[in-house]
């Protein structure tokens, strides 16, 4: 059996979503779902001190033509998507490419995939180099709003191309601003929420989806043989997804890497994927 689901941001994130379909999978097993989270209330105090004191504009989002109905903002250019997979030995060797043998600095898997695709996309693209990135992550504290992830920006002050790959993935992992949830709130507010922005692409963004419980759906004793996740509407700059892979896929400690970027890079950072061996023969789907 192959279930689908398509699903908007409005309701919720990835977290959200792969707890509806959970639930749907107890549903037709006849028993009763998981509770619901109680959501939070707006505090308007916080909205109406927010009004009063408006903050910078977020660095995350980017306004676009008004979409109407159709929800997708086109693209400037042609945009192409491809995953591959990467087994728990791959990993363990990436750490010991960035950071030896001897690995005193403890950087997150996460970190360390989106500083090395940050680096390929960086050397294929033409024109200025990705400065900005926005990473998305889980907050585990917010699990109870519906929308718990958080929204940040970093900002290398180099050369993305030329710089270290360790020196790079410390970055993205201690230099991560703010969260920008409640600007993006305010701006949008500010245009009394008729206007269009882009989060997806806005700038080079990295989606960590490592802690969303995919393989969670069970239905009558079976479990996901293969679950695979993708944004539409991702803006030109590009998007990267991590997932975890499913223990029939890969074992333990596999991920699933979903590139979105446009159709004249792919080609150029999917080789210099190749030559970090983070991309081993014909994995490409």
């Amino acid at each position: 059996m192959s279930l689908g689901l398509s699903w908007s941001h409005v309701l919720g994130d990835a977290f959200a979503a792969s707890d509806f379909i959970n639930g749907l999978g107890q549903v037709m097993s006849g028993l009763e779902p998981s509770r619901l989270p109680n959501y939070a209330k707006p505090n308007t105090n916080v909205q109406q001190k927010l009004a009063k004191n408006p903050s910078p504009p977020p660095l995350s989002i980017r306004h676009v033509d008004s979409v109407g109905d159709y929800w997708i903002s086109p693209n400037k250019c042609k945009m192409e998507t491809f995953s591959f997979t990467v087994t728990a030995t791959q990993l363990n060797n990436l750490q010991v490419k960035i950071l030896g043998p001897i690995q005193s600095d403890q950087i997150p898997i996460f970190e360390l995939i989106c500083a090395l695709i940050w680096k390929c996309v960086a050397t294929v693209r033409e024109g200025p180099q990705p400065k900005l990135v926005t990473i998305c992550k889980n907050d585990t504290n917010k699990r109870t709003e519906g929308n718990s992830q958080t929204i940040s920006t970093v900002e290398a002050d180099f050369w993305v191309s030329d710089m270290d790959l360790k020196e790079l993935a410390n970055l993205l992992a201690k230099q991560a601003g703010q969260n920008e949830k409640t600007r993006i709130e305010e701006a949008i507010e500010n245009e009394n929420g008729v206007a269009d922005f882009v989060v997806y692409g806005a700038n080079l963004t990295f989606v960590n989806w490592e802690d969303v419980d995919f393989y969670g759906l069970e239905v009558k004793g079976h479990k996901p043989v293969c679950v695979h996740y993708n944004i539409q509407g991702v803006g030109d700059e590009g998007a990267v997804l991590l997932l975890p892979a499913g223990a029939k896929e890969l074992g333990d400690g596999g991920r699933v890497v979903t590139v979105i970027l446009p159709e004249k890079e792919v080609f150029g950072v999917q080789s210099e994927l190749r030559k970090n061996d983070l991309l081993l023969g014909n994995e490409l789907e």
